[in-house]
Parts: structure tokens; C-alpha cells; sequence
């Protein structure tokens, strides 16, 4: 089955500058008809001596209506950025044609995004962001994004096949299209969650929590009595994600598939699917 992205992004760093440490804390929560609200508390270290001072900030999740242009753009951005536009490998800028290159690819990703997701109704996909709504104007920053879509998913045939053993390429790819005509005779449209991500200095704060949250309610509210479970996918190695999916939020660990595919940018080839291992997670809502 080809995956879009791995399902929380492990390698997003802090916009914030570097002299500062920040410390998330979740101090309150509250729930209403239309979006959850967070109050966040950051410390940072400021000044020649280090002091800490705590900035309170509120945080919503909101739903983002499929025909919302301008709230999808934006959403988009900051999911592309996240994924693929933070900065270069070896940690330099690179060359202007090169940065310039860069834009490009991810401009072109972000379209390619925005058209997925205008072939969607809102009956197999939801999407909500988390926004910074400390200042009173209008402004408000996204800094988390998450969504959930219904994909035709096949548990029990996957759980069959999978393998822990290690494969040569030729291997992969003969298993890869073998595993994917068979779960195409028996799979069945299932809720899966995509694309979570936040913002480096508000991680470990309660925001990826709640977007999930946010994601698995609708689930269970929008989508009907016979979607009683929902599923996740993480790199093998993307022990962060793991740990927030399984301790921190219910989910159980069934298989780990080797036949999943993502998208990186290829300096050659624009950008290039590659072979990966992803667990899959799933929790009974």
C-alpha cells in the first residue's frame, strides 16, 4: 500500500533560536462544540544569565472545511515545510540555485497535495490544524496539523504475511507486489491517520495529543457506528512516534508491513519514492 508520509515526522526541528530551551507543559484543557482549546506553557532562557521566564500561550485545534482555499494553503505550507523544508542534510543553506531548486520542488509537492485533497469529500477525510491564538489578531500561526482519511486497509491479510526477516531488493519488490494484489481483494475502507506534525518548540505539550484526539472523534462521530477502530502508521526507527501512539495514547502495535512506500526529494529525480518499513498501529475507539 503506498503511505503519503510517515504519520508523525520525527526529524522537524525548533524554528525558535537556538540560545533558547524550551520546557512544554499541557496546564489546562478544555473542549467545546467546534475545537479543543490548550493553555501551553514555554520556558525559555533569556538573557546573559540564562533566567527562565514562562510565556503562557493558548492553543486550538480546529477542523478545516474541504473548500477553504485559503485555510487549506496555509495548512499545506506548513505540512510540506515540516516534512521536507527544514533545512538541508549536512546542515548548511546550500547554494541560492540550489535553495532556489529546493522552492520549487516543494511548491510543486504542495500543489500536488492541495489537488489530493480536492478529490476528497468530507464522508472519508478530515483534516484539523493547531493554532497559536495567544495575540488578538487574526494572524494565528499554525503550528501543528493532523488528518484523518478513510484508505481501503487489509488487517488480517497483512498480519498473515508480514515478515521480520530481512530481504534482498529483488525480494522486497517481488513480496511488495505480491502483498499488494492480494490486499486489494479483501481490503476494506478503514480510518487512518496522516500528516502529524508540530512544531518543534511546542512538542511534548499536549498539542500532538489532542490532534489525534481531534481525529479519532471524528472518526467515531462523522464516519458511523461501523468505524470502531482506527490505525496509524510509523517508521520502524521512529521510536518517538511510537512511544506517543502506544504509551501515551492506547494504540497497539500489530505488524511491521516492508512493502510501504514515501516520497523524498531526489536532487536528480525532483523527488523519488522509496521502499520502508512502517508498523502499523491500531486502537479500538
Amino acid at each position: 500500500r503506498r503511505s503519503r508520509h510517515d504519520a508523525i515526522q520525527s526529524s522537524f526541528h525548533s524554528s525558535s533560536p537556538s540560545s533558547q530551551s524550551h520546557q512544554m507543559q499541557m496546564q489546562g484543557f478544555s473542549e467545546e462544540a467546534d475545537q479543543q482549546q490548550l493553555n501551553v506553557t514555554t520556558i525559555s532562557k533569556t538573557g546573559k544569565n540564562d533566567n527562565e521566564c514562562e510565556i503562557m500561550r493558548r492553543v486550538v485545534i480546529q477542523q478545516v472545511a474541504l473548500d477553504d482555499t485559503d485555510e487549506l494553503e496555509r495548512m499545506s505550507r506548513f505540512c510540506i515545510d515540516a516534512f521536507y523544508g527544514d533545512g538541508d542534510e549536512d546542515g548548511t543553506e546550500g547554494s541560492l540555485l540550489s535553495r532556489k531548486w529546493k522552492e520549487i520542488r516543494l511548491g510543486a509537492m504542495q500543489k500536488a497535495q492541495l489537488l489530493d485533497i480536492s478529490l476528497s469529500t468530507a464522508d472519508n477525510r478530515c483534516i484539523f490544524v493547531a493554532k497559536d491564538v495567544t495575540t488578538t489578531d487574526n494572524t494565528h500561526e499554525i503550528i501543528g496539523c493532523c488528518e484523518v482519511i478513510e484508505e481501503k486497509l487489509d488487517v488480517l491479510m497483512a498480519t498473515t504475511t508480514a515478515t521480520k526477516q530481512p530481504m534482498s531488493s529483488s525480494s522486497t519488490t517481488a513480496r511488495r507486489s505480491s502483498s499488494e494484489r492480494e490486499r486489494r481483494k479483501t481490503a476494506r475502507p478503514r480510518p487512518i491517520i496522516e500528516n502529524l506534525c508540530v512544531k518543534g518548540e511546542y512538542r511534548r505539550s499536549g498539542v500532538g495529543i489532542a490532534l489525534l484526539h481531534a481525529c479519532e472523534t471524528a472518526v467515531h462521530r462523522l464516519w458511523g457506528i461501523g468505524q470502531d477502530q482506527i490505525f496509524a502508521q510509523v517508521l520502524e526507527d521512529n521510536h518517538r512516534a511510537y512511544g506517543l501512539f502506544v504509551d501515551k495514547c492506547g494504540y497497539q502495535f500489530l505488524f511491521e508491513d516492508p512493502t510501504c512506500t514515501e516520497v523524498v526529494l531526489d536532487d536528480t529525480l525532483f523527488a523519488k519514492e522509496v521502499v520502508v518499513t512502517k508498523r502499523m498501529l491500531r486502537k479500538f475507539l
